[in-house]
């Protein structure tokens, strides 16, 4: 990343930050704004971010509606390419009104910050996930799915679609009566997408654990 800019992003006003190495290291007083630049960076995905708040929530000063945004640009193998995201203008929907979030690249909108996974991925570990391995597999699951992202872009859309058909199904199955052959397609569906999630995530799971394998270091090695 060459550089990073945030507008009336929570406790910014404006900030630019332009690393100068591949490792970068946040220090500071509480209170001083380095989780609020962490946060930014998880942005540059889908999701609400690593703290997972309303988009709304994350302008600057609870007591007036900024509409915020984070820039930033990166040096990738195919040159540079300049990404954006913020909270846009409210939209009408069901249950009143929703927040609506802008996404662009190369100053072009995209579709949904979906489009960001074929250009980067972004995962992290804080410590409110510190129960991570010892609760539901679901939310080890979605970590792991963030991982296996960074190796096949087309990850996580594969993982959306055969979430989707599973919910279908199993709303046909709860209501009774269901099609036979809706079923079957919808079936098909998850069986086509869940063999994608599998394999991805098998292949991300033998490349760690040959880094693992090669890594030298004193603690004991994890076996995936």
């Amino acid at each position: 990343m060459g550089r990073l800019h945030l507008t009336d992003f929570r406790s910014y006003r404006r900030m630019m930050l332009e690393p100068q190495a591949r490792s970068v290291v946040l220090t500071g007083p509480n209170g001083a704004g380095k989780t609020n630049i962490l946060e930014a960076l998880s942005f540059l995905s889908p999701g609400r971010g690593l703290r997972g708040c309303r988009l709304s929530d994350v302008g600057r000063l609870a007591d007036r509606r900024y509409n915020w945004a984070v820039a930033a640009r990166l040096e990738t193998p195919d040159g540079t390419v300049n990404l954006g995201t913020g909270l846009g203008d409210v939209e009408a929907g069901e249950g009143g009104q929703r927040d609506k979030r802008v996404v662009r690249i190369d100053g072009e909108n995209g579709a949904s910050p979906a489009v960001f996974g074929d250009i980067l991925q972004v995962a992290w570990l804080t410590p409110q996930m510190d129960r991570l391995f010892i609760e539901a597999p679901s939310g080890r699951r979605q970590f792991l799915d963030r991982i296996v992202a960074n190796f096949h872009s087309g990850h996580m859309r594969q993982v959306n679609a055969y979430e989707r058909a599973m919910r279908e199904r199993n709303r046909l199955l709860a209501d009774g009566g269901a099609d036979p052959s809706w079923l079957d397609a919808l079936e098909d569906r998850m069986v086509e997408h869940g063999v994608a999630v599998a394999a991805a995530r098998l292949d991300a799971l033998e490349r760690l654990a040959g880094a693992i394998a090669e890594s030298a270091s004193g603690f004991p090695r994890a076996v995936l």
